[in-house]
């Protein structure tokens, strides 16, 4: 892992609940099955126009890849490919659904551009009484051995040093009703970039980019 983009699941809540929904849908009684199946095919359309906003820089099949991987993380619960495969129901055997993600995740990095539209899609909800609040946090990976790029970062909860990513998210906060809109959020290696306020200054520079004047009005905030 060099550079990625991450998604907190209250950044998308809609789908949260996908995997249970399908799980009904496909065996639960004759009552609920009808109702289930119809919120299934509601949150996937929901799913669909997501991704098509969020992917729309992007040629046709990196367009098919997002949209399958959102649905696949959310439906799995889980992030590994081949659980993510298995999701996709593909009529074909489970390693060769698992190889085209791979292959086709490898050859490109969708940070910036999907952090872009994210941006765009919370920028019209930014006021200018709102903060913007940078926080340079970070995922700790306990388990994790041979992933690439892993490094060490210090785990708050646990009052410790481990295993993990750095992460730099960005958010517009109301202070007085407790809004959050997220703006932007990427999890990174140190030894795969030139230090982490060249991150901090190229997640800047793409909200400047989107937000313009509401982000010169904005006080920043630098949370640790």
């Amino acid at each position: 892992m060099e550079r990625g983009i991450f998604f907190a699941k209250e950044e998308i809540p809609e789908f949260n609940n996908l995997y249970h929904r399908e799980s009904l849908a496909r065996g639960g009684d004759g009552g609920t099955m009808s109702e289930n199946s119809k919120t299934v095919a509601n949150v996937k359309g929901q799913l669909s126009k997501f991704s098509g906003i969020i992917s729309k820089g992007f040629k046709r099949p990196k367009q098919k890849l997002i949209k399958e991987m959102l649905y696949g993380i959310q439906a799995a619960k889980d992030v590994k490919l081949s659980n993510i495969a298995r999701t996709l129901k593909e009529e074909q055997a489970l390693i060769k659904t698992e190889d085209r993600l791979s292959r086709n995740l490898d050859d490109e990095d969708f940070t910036e551009a999907i952090n872009e539209e994210i941006c765009r899609l919370g920028a019209s909800k930014v006021t200018d009484e709102m903060v913007i609040a940078i926080d340079p946090g970070d995922i700790r990976k306990k388990y994790a051995r041979k992933m690439e790029f892993l490094g060490k970062v210090y785990d708050g909860s646990e009052h410790e040093v481990g295993n993990g990513y750095h992460l730099c998210k960005i958010v517009a906060a109301d202070i007085e009703s407790n809004r959050v809109i997220p703006l932007y959020c990427e999890a990174y290696a140190y030894d795969a970039v030139k230090s982490e306020n060249t991150e901090l200054l190229n997640a800047i520079g793409i909200e400047y980019g989107v937000l313009g004047s509401n982000l010169e009005n904005t006080l920043y905030r630098f949370a640790r």
